[in-house]
Formats: structure tokens, C-alpha cells, sequence
């Protein structure tokens, strides 16, 4: 019995209790379901863990490698819903965890950018995802057709529910198209992604402004459910002198001038103030337009929110940053900006979120001249479209939501997704909160949990290329380094030419071979196993194989560890036992080739966190 949890195989509705030695999942010929598993643990694959939509990194990593990039895109369609622009502009969380990268592995696998890839060289025509469930005849409403609404739309969706998205901007994307400058994502693959949701009958009404044309009230009453994900763009205007003065605008209101309207005016001299994605947007377009340009951060470069390299490009491009810098006053001349003080800063406390928060240096303003002043400082949601008679039970006196992060409200029906629960965070976050939130509304209008999520254990992917029991891995790859992503001479650089060129089908496929394949497990029936050390003979990897005594586990049965073997054998605890340690082994397979009574397997695990995954392609 595995853990005491109820199993399904092969699609059974019938629970089976199944005995599979002493490490179940390791050793089953089945394919087993179940809502946990006993040597699961979020860093077995930590990369998916620390996605928070999900996504089956190794999967897709796995598929670029054999070279079949249009199922690698399809492995990404399950769970982030938006690969080709996530290849793009991803935080990447997962890169951070990547366990190419911990101490002495060298550097995480280029994950982000391997993402890309998937979709570079996939079959071309929209691939749409089946319903999961026959249509139910409930009717939701999203506000926001940005990441999270769009998100959260193709999820239910799927779930058979018929959904309508009201977006106030004349386009659907959000953020994507407003905020995302073109040369860093093609508008290109925004419309083919959204697409793909809207080809699943939802309903996207554009220029529907709520609050104007229709009521947050009307809406409930007309619809099963409603979903609030209209984002953050109630700006954060630093409360300072001057800050009124013309020529200071928020990053948010030049982004979508520009992106959206083709504005080209912007000061000889520009200085933007912020640390994060929007800053960089701000002042790298800015410089395509011809403006002298500098970013004022008030902590170090160590503290930025920016993607890796982007600092570089940004520099490269001719940008100069400043930091530990804080403004203090904008200078004017005739009711225009003409420049402003700053202030030097030092690390002060730590806060709860693990910040350093700066103090000020007294004594050490200095005054800089501008045209120009672009506030990349943040941004909130705005709630002055939410009915009045609402807002007492949703809002707080600050306009943040009383729910917080959330996905349910205190008005029955009305649910969020996205930034507009989370505050400002990354597109990541918000396709994996609309994700959540879609299941909880699901939950609601059907009353029960219809697609459960669970892990799955089965037979390892096998190719044809491939002898039964590998991955396709060898120690060798393992020192490969990591493949650096290609970008335009500066000479090149405009508001329309994307930077980064990509990866090249073969750089690709070697940078995907670096992947560690962490959703296979290596493991040894000790009922088989003979002791004949033939797998510690070929081992790669210093402590992959290891002597134990006893596994260590969790209350709930997890396995976290190991008791290492006594240096006495006559100690009680002394057990002569194998043990293949997940966080040391590379998926190469040797030990077991060499194993000489078949006591070494392999399965694959996966982790099911959305619709996505029992959805198959058309």
C-alpha cells in the first residue's frame, strides 16, 4: 500500500490498494495515479516546483533534445498557456532552483530560452487544446483580457464552461501588448497564443470598459461567476515636491504611448527612476528614441527585479545606471521638469520580504538636469470601476483588497486572478494564480473537485534511438556549458528588432541535453538486488549510489533522506542496502546497464496541476 493513499491504474475508476516492495513507485510496471506519494518532495524536480504555473520543465527539455520541438511547444501549452511569450520574458524562478546549477554543477540550464526554442521551430498552425468535460451551461465573466484573464478563461474553458472576457483596451494581451516594448516580444506570437484561447469559444469583447458600459453588479447577476483580473494600473506617483510638474509621467503611461499609440517624442535627457522590469522597459526605449539615458535605483544592482543580462544590454546599448540613489526633489523651470535632486543611500534593516531597506546618507544630495522624468516606482490596482455598493465588503480604506491574495471574495460569485489580488508580480505568477483560481471556481459551480491534482508514476518515455531503460544521458553532458543566447549588433537595435535572435535547432537541442531529466527516477528492488557493487564500479557521480542503513521519512511517509551505513557492522542499524540518491544521480542510465539481475529501474514522474495536462492536442 503506498502510503495508505487509494490508488488508480491504467484509467480504473475501481481504488486498488497496490504492494510494490519497499519503494513503490520506484518499482511498479503500471502506470499509478494518486494525490501523493510518498518519495515525492517539491525538490525531486525543483524547477517545476518553483514554477508557479507548473510547467513540466524536463519534459519539454527532454523532447527538444530528441529534436521533436512541436511537442516540446505542446508539453509548454499544457501549463503556461503563453510559451512563445514566456520564452521570451519570463522571470524565470525555475533557472534560480535549476540543480545545473547548485554548487559545483556549473550553471542552471537555459530553460527560458530553450522555451523559446519550442516554439522557434514547432509546427506553425494554432494548436488547440480539447475540452476536458462536456459543456456544463455555466457562464463566467473575466474582466481583463490581459495574462491572468486570458489565462484563467482557457482553463475553464477546458472545463466546459462558456466564458466571456471584457477588456476596456481596444486589444487582448494587457501587459503584453502595452507594457512589453516589441523588441523584446514580437507581437507576432501574442496574437497566435491568444488565439489559441479564443479558438476554444471564449468570447474576448474588446473596448467594454466596466463600470461605464456595464456594471460589476449587472455582471453577477447575469452570469454563474465572475472573475476579477484586471491587473494593476492605478500608477505610483512618488509624493515629492515637484511631482506634479509637466514632463514627470509614470512608466506605465509611456510604454502604452508608445507601444500602442507609436509615440516618438521624449526629452534629449531622460533619467527613470525604479529598479525592475518596467524601468528597464522605460529607459532601453527610451534610448531607441534618442534620448541620452539614466536609471536612479535607491539600492544596489544586486537588488534589481530585472531579468539576467538585461542590466548588460542596457549598458551595451549605451544607458548608464545609478545606484544607491534616491530622489528627493524635482527641479523645475516655468512648470516643466528641468532636474532633479537625489539623495546617496546605504543598506539599512533587513524587512520581512528579506530586503535591505535603504537609509538616506545625510549630507550627500546632488542635483542632475533633465528633460525628462519616466517613474518606473510601481503600480496598483484601480478599483474606481467597482461598484460603490461593493466596495465596503471588497475593499479596504487603501483600495487593496480585503480578500488579499485570494482567489475568493466576500461577494458570493466574484473571484480574482492575477496582479489585481497579487499586487504587481511577474507574468508567471499571474498565469499560475489565474490557474488556482480557475479551479476554485470550478470547485464553486460544480460542487465538487472534478479533476483532482495528482502525481503520476509510469513507464519512462522511450525512444526509439534509445535501449530500453535510458534516458539518452551520459556522464559526458554534464559538462557542457551552457549555449548564451544570441543577440543583435547595436547598430541594429530599433523599436521593432528583436534582440535576442534565438537559439539556432542543433544549440538548442545541446543546450536541452544539459537537463539533469529530474522526473525519471533511477532506483534499486532490493528484493532483486545481490550486492554485487557492479553499480558503485561505474557510478559517475560521487554518492549517486550510496551504502545505507535505513531511509529517513516524513510522518506522512515522504522519504527525505537516509541513515548512512554504521562504521560498526555489528551495530543493529547495520543493514548492507543500496540506495541511488536523487539529488546526486545525472539520468545516465550506466548503473543500470550494467546491473546484472535487473534490480535497477527507472520510472517517470510528473506532477498534474491544471486542465492542460487532460487536455490533448487536436
Amino acid at each position: 500500500m503506498v502510503d495508505g493513499a487509494s490508488l488508480i491504474t491504467h484509467g480504473n475508476e475501481l481504488q486498488q490498494e497496490t504492494a510494490l516492495g519497499t519503494d513503490p513507485f520506484a518499482t511498479s510496471s503500471q502506470t499509478v495515479r494518486s494525490p501523493r506519494a510518498q518519495n515525492w518532495r517539491g525538490q525531486n524536480i525543483p524547477c517545476q516546483t518553483a514554477c508557479p504555473a507548473g510547467t513540466d520543465i524536463p519534459g519539454y527539455l527532454e523532447a527538444i533534445y530528441q529534436g521533436d520541438f512541436t511537442k516540446a511547444y505542446e508539453i509548454n501549452l499544457r501549463d503556461n498557456v503563453f510559451p512563445a511569450v514566456l520564452g521570451r520574458v519570463c522571470s524565470r524562478p525555475c533557472e534560480d532552483v535549476c540543480r545545473h546549477g547548485w554548487p559545483g554543477n556549473g550553471e542552471p540550464v537555459a530553460i527560458c530560452f530553450s522555451k523559446r526554442s519550442a516554439a522557434d521551430f514547432s509546427a506553425q498552425p494554432p494548436v488547440l487544446l480539447k475540452p476536458i468535460f462536456q459543456k456544463t451551461g455555466k457562464r463566467i465573466a473575466i474582466i481583463g483580457a490581459g495574462v491572468a484573464g486570458l489565462s484563467a478563461a482557457r482553463e475553464l474553458a477546458l472545463w466546459g464552461h462558456n466564458v466571456t472576457v471584457f477588456e476596456k483596451h481596444t486589444s487582448p494581451g494587457g501587459m503584453l501588448n502595452q507594457g512589453i516594448p516589441m523588441f523584446r516580444l514580437p507581437r507576432l506570437w501574442i496574437e497566435r497564443e491568444i488565439a489559441q484561447i479564443t479558438a476554444l469559444n471564449v468570447d474576448v469583447r474588446c473596448g467594454v470598459a466596466i463600470g461605464a458600459e456595464v456594471t460589476l453588479a449587472a455582471l453577477l447577476t447575469d452570469h454563474d461567476a465572475v472573475v476579477m483580473a484586471a491587473g494593476t494600473l492605478r500608477p505610483n506617483i512618488l509624493s515629492l515636491p515637484g511631482s506634479d510638474l509637466t514632463g514627470i509621467e509614470h512608466g506605465l503611461h509611456f510604454l502604452l504611448q508608445v507601444n500602442e499609440f507609436g509615440r516618438k517624442e521624449i526629452g534629449n535627457k531622460v533619467i527613470v527612476i525604479g529598479g525592475g522590469y518596467t524601468a528597464l522597459d522605460c529607459a532601453r526605449t527610451a534610448l531607441r528614441l534618442g534620448a541620452e539615458t539614466t536609471i536612479y535605483y535607491r539600492r544596489g544592482i544586486e537588488d534589481m527585479m530585472v531579468l539576467p543580462g538585461e542590466v548588460e544590454e542596457f549598458r551595451n546599448e549605451g544607458g548608464t545606471l545609478e545606484t544607491r540613489s534616491a530622489p528627493h526633489e524635482f527641479l523645475h523651470l516655468a512648470q516643466r521638469v528641468s532636474g532633479a535632486q537625489f539623495i546617496r543611500t546605504m543598506p539599512g534593516p533587513v524587512d520581512s520580504h528579506g530586503r535591505s531597506q535603504p537609509i538616506n546618507m545625510a549630507g550627500s544630495e546632488f542635483e542632475v538636469a533633465t528633460d525628462s522624468i519616466i517613474l518606473a516606482t510601481g503600480q496598483f490596482p484601480q478599483t474606481a470601476w467597482i461598484d460603490a455598493s461593493l466596495k465596503g465588503a471588497l475593499l479596504n480604506p487603501d483600495e487593496w483588497l480585503r480578500s488579499g491574495k485570494s482567489f475568493a471574495t466576500a461577494q458570493e460569485k466574484l473571484f480574482v486572478a492575477g496582479d489585481f489580488a497579487l499586487g504587481a508580480s511577474t507574468l508567471i505568477s499571474a498565469i499560475g494564480h489565474a490557474k488556482h483560481c480557475a479551479r476554485q471556481v470550478d470547485r464553486f459551480l460544480m460542487r465538487m473537485d472534478r479533476l483532482p491534482e495528482t502525481i503520476t508514476v509510469g513507464p519512462a518515455f522511450q525512444s526509439k534511438s534509445l535501449r530500453p531503460g535510458s534516458t539518452g544521458r551520459t556522464a559526458d553532458m554534464n559538462a557542457i556549458p551552457l549555449q548564451f543566447m544570441p543577440t543583435l549588433a547595436k547598430q541594429q537595435r530599433t523599436l521593432t528588432a528583436e534582440v535576442e535572435t534565438g537559439f539556432e535547432p542543433m544549440t538548442a537541442k545541446q543546450e536541452a541535453s544539459r537537463c539533469y531529466l529530474c522526473h525519471y527516477k533511477f532506483e534499486i528492488i532490493d528484493q532483486k538486488c545481490i550486492l554485487c557493487d557492479e553499480c558503485i564500479n561505474v557510478k559517475p557521480v560521487d554518492g549517486c549510489i550510496v551504502e545505507i542503513s535505513a531511509l529517513l521519512r516524513k510522518d506522512d511517509g515522504a522519504i527525505i533522506g537516509y541513515k548512512p551505513v554504521a562504521q560498526n557492522k555489528s551495530d543493529s542499524l547495520y543493514y548492507n542496502r543500496l540506495w541511488i540518491d536523487q539529488n546526486q544521480c545525472v539520468r545516465c542510465g550506466a548503473c543500470e546497464a550494467v546491473c546484472p539481475v535487473n534490480a535497477i529501474t527507472i520510472q517517470k514522474v510528473s506532477a498534474t496541476s491544471c486542465a492542460g495536462h487532460a487536455a490533448a492536442s487536436q
